[in-house]
């Protein structure tokens, strides 16, 4: 697994997430949503930020002539700020709406890390993502989109993705991007 796949992505933004405490410790403000059909059921997730941290849970990140952005979303319904994440992730050549997505990935962690989850790596069928609107511009960032996926469950990061227990997600994005750094 290497860092560019959006699964490596994915698991290190939540385990950052639960091993700094962040939904215990930290204040937190809803700053953008995601709105989705997950299976057929209504899903309305928020990004966060945390200002006493400097971070947010919709990010993004200049690596070279590469983009990646970052659009996390929790469902401040859910018992856990860690259950019923949804995620969606890619990678842009440059930093324009122009410019082709590279590595798309949509996630759902219905228990957290703790239990099993959807996602779209190695599926064989890469979520279609269409950006509206996009400003990587430092303090001014957002992002607004829909997406579509298929993903399917793993039971953990070290299983096999079970390509016979997949679901579908399609949904929305609208979210201020806070920028940050390696």
């Amino acid at each position: 697994m290497t860092f560019e796949t959006g699964f490596s992505k994915i698991a290190i933004s939540l385990a950052i997430l639960f091993a700094t405490g962040m939904p215990a410790v930290a204040q937190t403000n809803a700053i953008g949503t995601v709105e989705a059909t997950i299976d057929g059921v209504a899903y309305r997730g928020e990004t966060l930020e945390v200002p006493s941290e400097g971070t947010a849970t919709a990010e993004f990140m200049a690596i070279g002539p590469m983009t990646t952005v970052t659009v996390q979303a929790h469902d401040p319904e859910a018992e856990s700020l860690m259950r019923n994440v949804l995620s969606v992730e890619l990678m842009m050549d440059g930093d324009e709406l122009a410019d082709p997505m590279m590595s798309p990935t949509v996630s759902y962690w219905p228990e957290g890390m703790r239990g099993a989850f959807y996602i779209t790596d190695e599926t064989g069928t890469a979520p279609e993502i269409t950006i509206d609107e996009v400003s990587l511009v430092a303090g001014e960032a957002f992002i607004r989109g829909t997406f579509t996926a298929r993903p399917c469950k793993q039971e953990s990061f070290f299983s096999e993705i079970d390509l016979d227990d997949c679901i579908t997600i399609e949904g929305s994005f609208d979210t201020p991007l806070h920028e940050t750094s390696m």
